[in-house]
């Protein structure tokens, strides 16, 4: 019999600056699984856990599933929805153990109503039921914000290392990997964290266009070539997130048997000193008035200009229901586009209702926080499909793994497919539009509420990429915000630069 592991998923990517909250619901419509139907659901998927179910079945271990839970990026998860996740986890690890290792597939950027740091709030849980000796390895999303209370939790940490996070599984494998090694008693792991003195840097983790988060993970890499370094994990950070730890950080596993905490905080400096050295080199995206001149002004093609409506991403916790493209795109005439996902579920019960081929007028988005990338917008428009929202990510994000938008409908109102949804999801995947029945490669214009995730899919269709600050929620702009529990001083706050 192989090694008794436990695997489990709990992630949420928190925004503070949001009206709403994540509750329950938001994990059960995204994703909540447990036992067996973990391992139904995720092998074979793009996923952490499927990752993790690679290695275990390479290694024969005796893989015990616990919990699956991920939420949508939303606000701050609600005390009862966190109660109730962390009581069936650790109710599930007390019935199954004892385990000779746990994986744990975290996000970093997690907040609760109780707690800014609600990954460590989770680990402490995990830790009272299986105590200090047994070995946790975590994945986390290169957009984690962590605090130092995680480096006495668990044993090992492997952060993405691509955006969009087409690497999920490969990571997760790294990290199941050590965590083997160390059951095997091949090494005896430890984490040091280091922080530079900044809320926005790496780029924000960006790796498509071969710049400064490439040039810092290759870094890294040189680092991880040392004796007894195991793992250098670099997160961009969250910004909107308005906690103590907020922005960019470095996590060194090392190896106590072949090196110290020394040597491991030495390498995390390197990496913060490199970090900060490229703290100026920033992709910004372009104003909406510049955006649609450029739409406009582009030579026609056979591939669709694809425009992302950067600080509308649900996946950053943005509403995704925000219409100052919408409208702006309608006031210059452009038509043969597409635009998705536009956050509505009372007006995609309204259309669903109204059925396929009906004329309807009605005010559309805008409905979360009117103050917001632009309020609702009165349109008249006809109803070209509706769908229950389901499908299956084929692009290399989440590849394999089925999910579900709930009612929704392809509104067209003129020249422009407003895909209208009930479940806010970030535009990653071209099966996201094809669920209701729009084919994105054959328009000339594409929206995707997305600010860098969208690439993965639609780069390859892309004849154009225009990304565009159209006001919504989540702006790249952090002067325009009020943190009051960020640690100061913290690049570009506050005018430091030193």
């Amino acid at each position: 019999m192989g090694y008794r592991v436990a695997v489990i998923q709990y992630a949420n990517e928190s925004n503070t600056f949001t009206v709403k909250h994540t509750g329950l619901h938001d994990f059960r419509t995204s994703r909540y699984s447990a036992g067996q139907d973990i391992l139904t659901d995720m092998r074979d998927t793009g996923t952490d856990v499927g990752g993790c179910i690679d290695v275990a079945e390479a290694k024969g271990w005796d893989l015990v599933p616990i919990v699956a839970a991920h939420a949508q990026p939303g606000g701050p998860v609600t005390e009862q929805a966190r109660q109730i996740i962390t009581a069936d986890v650790t109710h599930r690890l007390q019935a199954q153990g004892p385990f000779d290792g746990i994986y744990i597939a975290l996000h970093g950027a997690m907040v609760t109503e109780t707690a800014q740091d609600g990954e460590s709030q989770f680990l402490n849980e995990v830790r009272a039921v299986v105590g200090g000796d047994v070995p946790i390895a975590v994945t986390l999303d290169l957009h984690a914000n962590i605090f130092d209370q995680m480096a006495g939790l668990v044993q090992i940490v492997v952060s993405y290392r691509t955006y969009p996070h087409v690497d999920m599984r490969d990571r997760a494998a790294e990290a199941c990997e050590l965590l083997h090694s160390t059951m095997a008693g091949q090494i005896s792991p430890h984490v040091a964290i280091a922080r530079p003195a900044m809320l926005v840097g790496c780029d924000d983790g960006r790796t498509t266009n071969d710049g400064p988060m490439c040039r810092i993970l290759e870094h890294a890499a040189q680092e991880m070539r040392q004796p007894g370094i195991l793992n250098v994990a670099v997160n961009a950070g969250f910004t909107d997130a308005d906690v103590y730890a907020a922005g960019p950080s470095v996590l060194v596993t090392y190896d106590s048997k072949g090196g110290t905490i020394a040597k491991a905080a030495e390498v995390g400096q390197r990496m913060c000193d490199v970090i900060w050295g490229l703290r100026h080199d920033y992709v910004k995206p372009i104003d909406l008035q510049t955006c649609v001149a450029q739409v406009l002004a582009a030579t026609p093609g056979s591939k669709p200009i694809i425009v992302a409506d950067y600080s509308d991403n649900p996946g950053s916790g943005a509403y995704g229901d925000c219409t100052a493209v919408l409208a702006a795109l309608l006031k210059a005439g452009i038509s043969d586009a597409a635009l998705g996902a536009l956050y509505d579920p009372q007006t995609a019960a309204t259309l669903v209702k109204a059925g396929i081929g009906h004329e309807v007028t009605l005010s559309i988005g805008g409905k979360s926080d009117p103050t917001v990338g632009g309020g609702p917008l009165t349109v008249t428009g006809r109803v070209m499909a509706v769908s229950d929202g389901g499908f299956t990510y084929e692009g290399p994000m989440f590849t394999g793994l089925s999910a579900s938008l709930g009612p929704s409908v392809c509104f067209r109102v003129k020249g422009i497919d407003v895909m209208i949804v009930s479940e806010n999801y970030q535009m990653l995947d071209q099966n996201i539009f094809r669920a209701v029945g729009i084919e994105p490669s054959g328009k000339s214009v594409v929206v995707v509420k997305s600010m860098q995730h969208f690439r993965g899919a639609f780069g390859p269709i892309a004849g154009l990429v225009l990304i565009t600050d159209a006001g919504g929620l989540c702006t790249p702009d952090v002067t325009r915000r009020k943190y009051t529990r960020l640690r100061r001083p913290a690049f570009p706050m506050d005018g430091f630069d030193g």
